[in-house]
């Protein structure tokens, strides 16, 4: 007779098939193993392997396929708001630094701004002079 793990049980009026868990190798009785499932798309799919309870694992849902519910209706004469005014508006600056001294011409420190698309420089003085 050939030796078998200790889960394996032999029965000489109903004997059964040895078999070895595909993970843990050990031997078992081939109605004590289970084939092992795993996900695919929605559905599982035996993944061709026998395993032992121990060794059985659950299917990690993590694997499935993600079905995103269809996109809302739109509405109807939506109202967007005018991003090209907004873009346009005045801000305000600060010069913060030492108060420097004038020149003789009248030209004080300047900051070059411009809109997002650099196309419409605008030059901003600064006088000194109170």
């Amino acid at each position: 007779m050939r030796p078998h793990g200790k889960y394996a049980s032999v029965n000489p009026q109903n004997p059964e098939a040895f078999a070895q868990c595909d993970r843990c190798s050990f031997w078992y009785n081939r109605t004590d193993l289970q084939w092992q499932a795993g996900w695919a798309g929605q559905q599982l799919f035996n993944l061709q392997i026998l395993v032992c309870d121990r060794c059985l694992d659950i299917p990690n849902e993590q694997l499935r396929t993600i079905i995103l519910p269809p996109d809302p209706l739109p509405v109807l004469n939506a109202r967007v708001p005018n991003f090209a005014y907004e873009e346009q508006t005045v801000r305000i600056t600060q010069y913060s630094g030492p108060v420097p001294k004038p020149s003789p011409w009248g030209a004080g420190p300047q900051m070059i701004r411009c809109l997002q698309d650099g196309t419409i420089p605008r030059i901003l003085e600064f006088n000194t002079s109170s």
